[in-house]
């Protein structure tokens, strides 16, 4: 994961729990979509601090029925930055942090090396963390550099993901059309 941050941006699709992501991210920008099953899905388009969103029908009901409020449209982007609680929550899905802090294993972590395979067309070497009748497997090419290629994982609290076009520009850009301010809170 650290040849992953040390790229400086990627694509990655995610999928955990009813909830999936194909977002662009670097540490200053992320570009994508997020879809929450039953919840609805968004666009969020964030440049450091700034964030954008623009929910479908059924995020946009569900955020302005708990807010109490008609503040989200599906004809406007909301803006706000990342001291703004919602806004940094929604924009959370970019986990930005991996590229600043990527994760690594401890010394003390069991893992097991298979042999070469293919993944999306690219030769990868799997890596299995198991134990308490989980585990989790990552893929990491075997040719270039070492990137983290896909995690596929048993346990409910880790996401399935694939992460390709390693150092490609991200490209945000700040949304044009209609804006509104977020909400407080």
């Amino acid at each position: 994961m650290k040849t992953n941050a040390e790229a400086g941006s990627f694509h990655e699709k995610m999928e955990s729990g009813g909830g999936k992501s194909d977002l662009r991210l670097s540490a200053s920008e992320c570009v994508g979509t997020v879809d929450i099953a039953e919840t609805g899905s968004f666009e969020v388009i964030r440049i450091r601090k700034d964030i954008w969103v623009k929910p479908d029908a059924t995020f946009a009901g569900g955020m302005n029925s708990a807010l109490g409020e008609e503040s989200f449209s599906t004809e406007k982007w909301t803006h706000g930055t990342s001291s703004n609680a919602l806004m940094a929550k929604l924009a959370g899905w970019c986990h930005q942090e991996q590229l600043s802090a990527p994760d690594t294993l401890d010394a003390g972590s069991k893992v097991t090396k298979g042999k070469v395979t293919t993944v999306d067309g690219q030769q990868a070497v799997p890596v299995v963390l198991a134990g308490k009748g989980e585990s989790v497997t990552w893929y990491v090419a075997s040719t270039g550099k070492p990137y983290f290629i896909k995690q596929d994982s048993s346990r409910d609290d880790m996401q399935d993901l694939t992460d390709s076009d390693f150092g490609e520009a991200v490209g945000a850009k700040a949304p044009s059309g209609e804006v509104v301010e977020a909400p407080k809170g």
